[in-house]
C-alpha cells in the first residue's frame, strides 16, 4: 500500500506540473493566434513585423511574446548549415532568415533581437555555449535577453522552435526556454560575458562544467542590472575590453570561449589601429607645422625682427609655433593603446615631439624678453641661437 501511494503522490505531481504548465502558457493563446493572423506583406521584414505586433499590443510582455512566437513557429532550423563557417552581417543574418524562413542560432536570435529592438525595447544577442545531458555541445550558440518592465529576461527562439533528433529537425513550439528563470538557464546555457548570467553569484566555466549555478567568482553580490546599464552605454571598444576582462576573470576554459576572445581581441586592436592611424596623422601634420614656423621665426629673428612688426605680431609669431607644438605633446600622452603596426612611428614621434621642446621654449623665452625691454634697449638682445 506504501508503495501504491508513492507511486499515486508521483502521478499526481507530474499532473499537477503539467497542468499548471497548460495553465501559464495559455495565456498566450491569444498573442499566438494574433500572430498566425499575420497578413504575408507584413512578414518581410523586421520592422513591418516589429509595426504589425505594436499596432495589435499594448505591454511590453505580450510584444515580446509576439516577438518570440512568430519568429520561432515561422523559422525553421537549417540542420544542413550547422557546420558552416562563415561571417555574416546581422543584416545578412536577418535578410537570409526572411527570405529562407530557415537558419541556425545566430538567425534567429538576431531576427528576434532586432524585432524588438525596432519596437523600442532592450534586447541583445548572447554567444555562449551550451550543455545537455551533462554533455557540452560540439557547436557555440547564441540566444537573447530582452528587458520587459524595467526586469531582464532570457530567450532562446532557437530551442524554443523545435527539436533535432538523428540530424532531423522537428518544429515544435517549446515555452519552456521563454522568460525561463536565470538559474534554470545556467543549467543549460554559459555565455562568454558573465554579465549575461543574470545571476548575483556568477559562475566560473568551470562551475558551469562542475553544474554549479553560484559562485565567489564576484566578492560581493553581483547587480548584473547595473552594470548591463552602464556597460550598453559604453563605445564599442570599451565593451569589447569589459568583456574580454571578464572572459578572462572567468577563465578561457574551452576551445568556444578562446576563439570567442580571439576574435573580440583581434576586433579591439581592430579598434585601436583605426583609431590611433588618424589621430597620429594630425598630431604629424600639426608637428610640421610647428617647426616651419619655428623656422619662419628664428629667420625673422636673425634678421632682427626686420621689416618691423607690431608686438603683438612678434609675440605671434612665436607663440603659434609653441601652441603647436604644445597640442602635439598632449595629444600624444593622450594615446594609451597603439596597435603593432603602429608603435614604431607611435615611439619615433613621439620622441622627436618631446626632443623639440627645448628648441620652442628657447625662442618663445627669447620673444618675451625682447618685448620686455624698452624700444632702446632691445637691439642687445639679438643673438644668433638655433
Amino acid at each position: 500500500m506504501k508503495l501504491f501511494y508513492l507511486m499515486d503522490m508521483k502521478k499526481s505531481a507530474q499532473l499537477f506540473i503539467l497542468l499548471f504548465s497548460n495553465i501559464l502558457f495559455s495565456q498566450y493563446d491569444a498573442i499566438d493566434k494574433t500572430m498566425d493572423a499575420i497578413p504575408g506583406q507584413n512578414e518581410n521584414t523586421t520592422e513591418s513585423i516589429a509595426n504589425y505586433i505594436s499596432r495589435n499590443f499594448i505591454t511590453q510582455d505580450d510584444k515580446i511574446r509576439a516577438a518570440f512566437y512568430w519568429t520561432a513557429s515561422n523559422i525553421s532550423y537549417d540542420s544542413k548549415a550547422i557546420n558552416l563557417i562563415k561571417i555574416y552581417t546581422k543584416e545578412e543574418k536577418i535578410n537570409s532568415a526572411l527570405k529562407t524562413r530557415k537558419g541556425v542560432c545566430m538567425h534567429y536570435s538576431e531576427v528576434f533581437n532586432d524585432i524588438v529592438t525596432k519596437m523600442g525595447m532592450k534586447s541583445y544577442v548572447i554567444d555562449g555555449y551550451t550543455k545537455q545531458s551533462g554533455e557540452i555541445a560540439r557547436l557555440s550558440h547564441a540566444w537573447t535577453a530582452c528587458m520587459i518592465d524595467e526586469k531582464w529576461y532570457l530567450v532562446d527562439v532557437t530551442w524554443g522552435s523545435g527539436y533535432i533528433k538523428d540530424n532531423v529537425y522537428y518544429k515544435k513550439l517549446n515555452n519552456i526556454y521563454y522568460k525561463s528563470s536565470a538559474t534554470a538557464f545556467l543549467k543549460t546555457h554559459m555565455p562568454y560575458d558573465y554579465i549575461w548570467q543574470l545571476n548575483e553569484n556568477p559562475i566560473t566555466n568551470d562551475g558551469f562544467y562542475n553544474d554549479e549555478t553560484k559562485s565567489s567568482l564576484i566578492a560581493n553580490s553581483y547587480d548584473f542590472s547595473a552594470q548591463i546599464e552602464a556597460f550598453l552605454k559604453l563605445s564599442e571598444p570599451e565593451k569589447l575590453l569589459q568583456k574580454m576582462q571578464r572572459m578572462e576573470k572567468a577563465g578561457l576554459k574551452n576551445n568556444f570561449v578562446k576563439e570567442a576572445y580571439s576574435v573580440l581581441k583581434k576586433n579591439f586592436d581592430g579598434y585601436k589601429n583605426n583609431n590611433s592611424i588618424p589621430k597620429l596623422e594630425l598630431i604629424v601634420s600639426e608637428f610640421n607645422d610647428a617647426n616651419k614656423l619655428l623656422d619662419n621665426f628664428i629667420h625673422y629673428r636673425n634678421a632682427r625682427f626686420t621689416p618691423m612688426l607690431s608686438d603683438d605680431k612678434i609675440k605671434e609669431k612665436a607663440q603659434i609655433a609653441y601652441d603647436k607644438w604644445s597640442f602635439c605633446k598632449v595629444e600624444l600622452a593622450k594615446i594609451v593603446d597603439v596597435s603593432k603596426e603602429n608603435l614604431t612611428n607611435f615611439n619615433s614621434l613621439k620622441k622627436a615631439v618631446t626632443f623639440a621642446q627645448k628648441r620652442f621654449d628657447t625662442q618663445l623665452s627669447f620673444a618675451n624678453e625682447y618685448l620686455l625691454k624698452s624700444p632702446a634697449e632691445r637691439a642687445s638682445v639679438f643673438v644668433i641661437k638655433r
